[in-house]
C-alpha cells in the first residue's frame, strides 16, 4: 500500500478497549476523589446544533440534515490539594471521536500534578493542556467566549492542544499589568484525518481516512495582562511519525518514456523512490500572536494569527491564517462580528492544482487507476484557501451559563481540507452556510 494512503487503517480494537477500560474505571474514581478532603469537583457542557445549506460535510459533521456532534462536548473535573504547595487535577471528557466520525469517545483531557514553590512560579507534569493560544486553556468550555466555536482557521492549524509531558509558568509583576512566560514539552498520540472523494480501486475506498500518529511538541510563550487586555505570542514546534513507521510522502511527477507515449504525460506518484520527497518525521513550525483589547464603550477587538510551515514535506499544510473580531455587551446580551481567513502558501495551491487537474489519456495502461490516484493524491496532499464571515450573539442566562446564535457564511477559493467534498463537486468558489444554535454551562 502506498504510504500517502496508509492511514485507512483504524487503531486496533484492542487499543481502543483498553482505553475506554481506563477512562471507565477513572469516571467511577472521580466522584469518589471529589468526596475527599481538599478537593473539589466542577464540570462544564455545550449541547451544540449546526446545520449548513450543503450536502457535504464542513468541520466533519456540519451539512444539510444537521448535527450535534461538532459542538456539543461534555467534562467532569476534580481538583485536590496534596499539600500546600502541590495539587492534583484530572479531568475526563466526552464529545466526538478524533479518530472516527461516528462515534462519541470519552477521553482523560488533563491529568496532572501541580507544584508552586511561590507565587510566581507554577511546574505541572502529566497530560496538559497546551499554552500560547487566547483560547487554549478555556477550548472546550463555551462558556468562556461568545463565539459558537472558536474559529476553525486559527484552531484547525495546531496538530493538538493536548500533550503528555511537563510546563512551567512563570509570573513577571510589571507597574501595569503581569507578564507571564510559559513553557512546554511532552508527546501525543492522535489521529490525522484525511478525505477521499472517491474510490481508489484496489488500494482505498472513499470516505474519511484516519493515519494515527504519534506527536512530540514543545513551546514557549509571552502573554500580557494589562487591565482587562490580554497580548500573546508564542513558538511551537511539532514532529508527528505515523504509528505503523512507514514516512510522510509527497507528491513527484513521473514523466511517461517517449516513445511509445507522446510528450508530455505523466503522472504525480506519492511512492518512495518516485521522484517525490519522503521525511519519517513531519517537522512542523507555529508562530501565534493574538490579542483581545477594550476600545471602550463596552467594545472589544479580538485578533489571533498563525503562520504554520513544514519544513521537510510539501503540502498544503504550509499555510497563514487568522481572524479578527468585534464584539460588544449590551446587558446580557454581546453581539459580534467575525472575519476568518485560512490560505496556503502559493506554491502549495499550485500544486494542488497541477496534481488535482492532472489525467491520462485513457490509452494509457491503468488509466482509470491513474486518474483516480490523481484525485485521492490531491485530497491526501490537501490545501487550504477559505474565509469566513459570521454573525453571532451570546446571551448570558445566569453567570456560569449561556445561548449562543450564529449565523456563518465560508467562501471556498480553490479548495478547502475542511471540506469534505464528494465526486464531482468541484469546491472552487462554493459557499456553505451555517445555522449553530448552542447553550453552555459550567458547574
Amino acid at each position: 500500500m502506498n504510504p500517502l494512503l496508509s492511514h485507512i487503517r483504524n487503531p486496533t480494537t484492542d487499543s481502543a478497549m483498553k482505553r475506554k477500560s481506563v477512562l471507565l474505571l477513572c469516571a467511577l474514581l472521580l466522584p469518589l476523589a471529589a468526596t475527599a478532603d481538599d478537593a473539589s469537583i466542577s464540570g462544564f457542557g455545550t449541547v451544540g446544533y449546526a446545520r449548513s445549506d450543503q450536502p457535504y460535510a464542513y468541520l466533519r459533521h456540519i451539512d444539510d440534515k444537521g448535527t450535534f456532534d461538532s459542538d456539543s462536548v461534555f467534562a467532569i473535573q476534580v481538583d485536590k490539594k496534596l499539600a500546600p504547595e502541590w495539587s492534583a487535577t484530572v479531568q475526563l471528557k466526552l464529545a466526538s471521536s478524533v479518530s472516527s466520525d461516528s462515534r462519541w469517545d470519552p477521553t482523560l483531557a488533563w491529568a496532572f500534578v501541580s507544584w508552586r514553590p511561590t507565587n510566581d512560579w507554577l511546574f505541572r507534569a502529566g497530560k496538559i493542556r497546551i499554552p500560547g493560544y487566547l483560547n487554549a486553556e478555556n477550548l472546550d468550555v463555551g462558556v468562556t467566549y461568545d463565539y459558537a466555536r472558536p474559529p476553525a482557521e486559527v484552531y484547525s492549524v495546531s496538530p493538538t492542544f493536548n500533550v503528555t509531558g511537563a510546563s512551567f509558568n512563570k509570573v513577571f509583576e510589571l507597574e501595569r499589568g503581569d507578564l507571564t512566560l510559559d513553557g512546554y514539552w511532552g508527546k501525543s498520540n492522535t489521529d490525522s484525518r484525511g478525505y477521499l472523494r472517491s474510490d481508489v480501486p484496489g488500494l482505498a475506498s472513499a470516505g474519511p481516512q484516519f493515519q494515527p500518529i504519534k506527536l512530540e511538541a514543545r513551546g514557549l510563550g509571552l502573554t500580557l495582562h494589562r487591565d482587562d487586555d490580554i497580548y500573546v505570542v508564542s513558538a511551537h514546534k511539532a514532529y508527528s511519525r505515523k504509528k505503523d513507521g512507514q514516512p510522510w510522502t509527497g507528491p513527484g511527477l513521473v514523466t511517461l518514456p517517449t516513445p511509445p507515449f507522446p510528450p508530455g504525460i505523466g503522472y504525480y506518484d506519492a511512492s518512495a523512490g518516485a521522484g517525490g520527497q519522503s521525511a519519517n518525521a513531519l517537522d512542523t513550525s507555529i508562530l501565534y500572536a493574538g490579542a483581545d483589547v477594550a476600545l471602550g464603550g463596552d467594545v472589544r477587538l479580538a485578533g489571533e494569527y498563525v503562520r504554520r510551515k513544514v519544513a521537510n514535506l510539501r503540502g498544503g499544510l504550509n499555510s497563514t491564517s487568522g481572524y479578527v473580531s468585534l464584539r460588544r455587551q449590551i446587558g446580557r446580551w454581546t453581539p459580534y462580528v467575525l472575519g476568518a481567513r485560512l490560505l496556503s502558501d502559493s506554491s502549495s495551491l499550485s500544486m494542488w492544482k497541477a496534481i488535482n487537474g492532472n489525467t491520462v489519456p485513457l490509452f494509457v495502461p491503468n488509466a482509470a487507476f491513474i486518474n483516480a490516484y490523481q484525485r485521492a493524491i490531491a485530497d491526501i496532499f490537501s490545501g487550504y484557501d477559505q474565509s469566513s464571515l459570521a454573525i453571532g450573539t451570546s446571551y448570558a442566562l445566569t453567570q456560569t451559563s449561556k445561548i449562543k446564535v450564529e449565523w456563518m457564511r465560508t467562501r471556498v477559493g480553490v479548495t478547502s481540507g475542511l471540506v469534505d467534498a464528494p465526486p464531482g463537486v468541484d469546491l472552487n468558489r462554493q459557499r456553505i452556510n451555517v445555522f449553530s444554535l448552542s447553550y453552555s454551562f459550567t458547574f
